[in-house]
């Protein structure tokens, strides 16, 4: 900066009032201060100037993977949201690894970013609520009770809700052998969505058959809704409708059913959790909970921009918020139905 003062025959605090739009100058010296910049290829450093405002203007957002299509969606939401304007985006993956979740929210980011959007996968609720928060932090996923107080916000995913509302619709088309292929631990959403799965057999009439629940190895693979249906059709037991944990292990299901000479929705109806985009263009094209990845993105972004404009942020109690679903219904599921890119509900 000091170069480019003496090249613009003016201050450093001129140059830097130019550059950051601040203070009083003449049009005719910012001409000059800026004739000096690009003559001398002066380039702004964004994170010098965040150790000196102790803001970076960058946000990060933390996710278990981006080759689950549902993340790489989410990111892109997160990406293009209006209220993330003017701030920058750092994706980071913790691959499902508790010691990098761990430091992600606690050491680690403290002097990059201003602020997280988390997804846990490999820390619960019990084992990320005692870390050190080093800046706001909003969640993705279910609001735990003990969570209630602490200066940390939370986008909640319908994952019960949905799912009740997708094996409900199961239920209406006269489907009684319910399977479900699903990551079955308690705090994440798997078990969340297994709860709405047997919730809706319940207010049915429909007596749970442990027997027709699959777990999945690895819901983020298309391999494993592949191999969670192969293990169901050796049981043989019977089943004539399948709810998945998500779309990636709907549709690996669907390329084994196809391939066992199971008709869909004829002899099983399917339907999956997330809507991802490949649902629409599966065949057939799949019944499946949207969660409305566009509505969360821009929730998680204003909490989190609220809650950094506050000179300390733990001032702040600790909120919720729920982006809802729509219940996306394709042929997947019903053979009446005739719009391939779904109708909405809920």
């Amino acid at each position: 900066m000091r170069t480019v003062a003496e090249k613009a025959g003016v201050s450093t605090k001129t140059v830097s009032n130019v550059i950051n739009g601040t203070g009083s100058f003449s049009p005719e010296t910012e001409h000059r201060v800026r004739a000096a910049v690009e003559e001398l290829g002066y380039q702004i450093n964004p994170f010098a100037r965040g150790l000196r405002s102790q803001r970076t203007g960058t946000i990060a957002l933390v996710l278990p993977n981006v080759y689950q299509p549902f993340n790489a969606e989410l990111a892109e939401q997160v990406i293009r949201a209006p209220e993330t304007q003017g701030l920058k985006v750092v994706v980071e993956t913790t691959r499902g690894d508790a010691d990098r979740e761990r430091a992600v929210l606690s050491t680690s980011h403290k002097e990059l970013v201003d602020g997280v959007i988390y997804v846990p996968q490999a820390l619960t609720p019990a084992e990320y609520l005692p870390l050190p928060l080093t800046q706001p932090t909003v969640v993705l996923g279910e609001r735990p009770a003990q969570a209630a107080g602490m200066p940390l916000d939370y986008v909640e995913i319908a994952d019960e809700q949905g799912a009740h509302a997708a094996v409900g619709h199961l239920l209406a088309q006269g489907r009684r052998r319910i399977a479900a292929l699903c990551e079955q631990e308690a705090p994440r959403a798997g078990g969340r969505r297994l709860h709405g799965y047997r919730r809706a057999l319940e207010d049915a009439g429909v007596a749970y058959d442990d027997s027709l629940v699959i777990g999945v190895d690895n819901a983020d693979l298309w391999s494993s809704g592949a191999g969670a249906v192969a293990r169901l059709l050796r049981t043989r037991v019977r089943f004539d409708a399948l709810f998945c944990y998500n779309d990636v292990v709907a549709i690996g299901a669907l390329s084994v059913l196809a391939r066992s000479g199971i008709s869909v929705p004829d002899d099983v109806a399917l339907a999956g959790f997330d809507d991802i985009e490949a649902a629409r263009f599966a065949s057939p094209p799949l019944t499946t909970v949207d969660p409305q990845r566009a509505s969360i993105a821009r929730r998680a972004v204003s909490l989190l921009r609220s809650r950094m404009d506050l000179e300390d942020f733990r001032d702040l109690p600790g909120r919720r918020d729920s982006a809802g679903f729509v219940l996306r219904v394709r042929r997947s599921s019903s053979s009446a139905s005739s719009d391939p890119s779904g109708t909405g509900s809920g």
